[in-house]
């Protein structure tokens, strides 16, 4: 079954992959204001491709929330602007308009990348988080195939947890507590980490985005208000 799934996800839909970016939930999409222009302003049309990105200029160029990825697989970045929101859950998006939606700082969906991630449970890891509290979790992600179909991968996961440090990245400094969820399911294994302050908001994280890209590295360097 895993080899199935895996061979579905590897269709041509994954042509797209170009740079990492992410998604509205819900089915929302971000509204006219004009995120590309105000995105290239501050980092220039291949910020994507950038692999020193210069934080305090982006800060300065917007007042909105602004996190910065970094896809694993490639060490591509993006910087990412909160573009809505829906709820607890927040768009963000990257200058060519890919998406990505969090809640509480976890992905829970993607957008413009090819086999995006659609939907998510993820409400065991959420709950854990909150509460700093090691325990077991399971989580379900969907998938969209290149033949347009939806597949689903169920994990099940262990949370531990690790030491408490301070960061200050951007805008942010808080003091954090590391927290380790290994996964498995499906023949897939990945380890997510997250660096959660004592709201259980997730600051800096190492998050596995879909079996084909791996995981991505997302840092908040300003934070979205309550």
């Amino acid at each position: 079954m895993a080899m199935n799934m895996q061979s579905a996800l590897k269709r041509p839909a994954l042509l797209a992959i170009a740079a990492l970016g992410v998604v509205a939930a819900c089915g929302n999409t971000p509204g006219r204001i004009d995120y590309k222009r105000e995105l290239i302003a501050a980092f220039g049309k291949k910020s994507t491709e950038t692999p020193n990105v210069d934080v305090a200029a982006a800060l300065k160029v917007t007042p909105k929330p602004l996190s910065l990825v970094v896809r694993e697989q490639d060490k591509t970045t993006a910087f990412i602007l909160e573009a809505e929101r829906n709820g607890p859950y927040r768009t963000f998006i990257t200058p060519t308009r890919q998406t990505l939606t969090l809640r509480q700082g976890v992905v829970t969906a993607t957008r413009g990348l090819g086999n995006d991630l659609m939907s998510s449970n993820v409400e065991d890891t959420l709950r854990l988080l909150r509460t700093r509290q090691a325990g077991q979790t399971r989580r379900v992600m969907r998938y969209l195939t290149g033949d347009e179909q939806t597949i689903a991968f169920s994990f099940d996961c262990n949370m531990a947890l690790g030491d408490s440090q301070n960061i200050s990245v951007g805008e942010v400094s808080a003091q954090i507590r590391i927290m380790t969820e290994e996964c498995a399911g499906d023949g897939l294994k990945f380890t997510n980490t997250y660096m959660v302050d004592h709201t259980g908001e997730v600051l800096s994280s190492r998050q596995w985005i879909n079996p084909t890209m791996g995981s991505a590295g997302i840092q908040v360097l300003r934070r979205s208000p309550v």
